[in-house]
């Protein structure tokens, strides 16, 4: 699968996740400009108020989960694909190079185990930072179930951090996500909150 194939699945998977960015909402007429409705590129707004255009793809489309709501759930008969850390750098500074965003969101459905789905995260935005010395703004999901520890590095390389809270009540969870836990994603709600004084300063932020 050449890197072309792989953006078109992995932005057209990423779709749904939350990004706090724009709706995606389609305009009846075809004539006109502007489009929000393609995948690929989102809209978020920056600390300082500014709307910024975001490269918006998963790591994977792979999932050990089945959770009956998401398109990229195990029994779901779908395309798969996964970008190695380098290809994500790769497309996210030839896409800056070229002006096309000045960002990335970034998620993954969970392969393996959520530490190591973590691991693959963070290693992609380390690389972006350090081997590229990117400096450009970068909003990442947490996996639910991460250590601290990881959680903790991966604050330390980002902009911005989220989680999906999933479904809002314990049964609801039960029923649609079995898998999984509210508990994984109150522990990461409650660390960020205790933390996010001394261990998430916004990437090139002195503390």
């Amino acid at each position: 699968m050449d890197l072309q194939e792989k953006l078109k699945i992995l932005a057209d998977s990423a779709k749904y996740d939350a990004s706090c960015s724009s709706s995606g909402s389609k305009r009846i007429s075809k004539d006109g400009l502007g489009n929000t409705a393609i995948s690929g590129i989102c809209h978020s707004f920056a600390s300082d108020g500014r709307c910024i255009s975001l490269l918006k793809i998963l790591l994977t489309n792979s999932c050990i989960y089945d959770c009956k709501y998401c398109l990229n759930r195990r029994s779901n008969n779908i395309k798969r694909a996964i970008f190695t850390p380098e290809e994500i750098c790769k497309i996210t500074i030839n896409f800056y190079r070229r002006n096309y965003i000045e960002g990335l969101f970034l998620s993954s459905g969970i392969i393996k185990n959520p530490d190591y789905t973590m691991e693959m995260l963070i290693e992609t935005i380390e690389t972006l930072r350090k081997k590229y010395h990117f400096n450009g703004y970068i909003h990442a999901k947490v996996i639910p179930g991460t250590s601290n520890q990881l959680l903790k590095k991966l604050g330390s390389l980002v902009d911005r951090l989220s989680a999906n809270v999933e479904l809002p009540t314990e049964n609801g969870l039960k029923l649609l996500a079995p898998n999984k836990e509210s508990i994984n994603v109150d522990k990461i709600m409650s660390y960020v909150k205790d933390n996010h004084t001394k261990s998430f300063v916004p990437a090139g932020q002195s503390t």
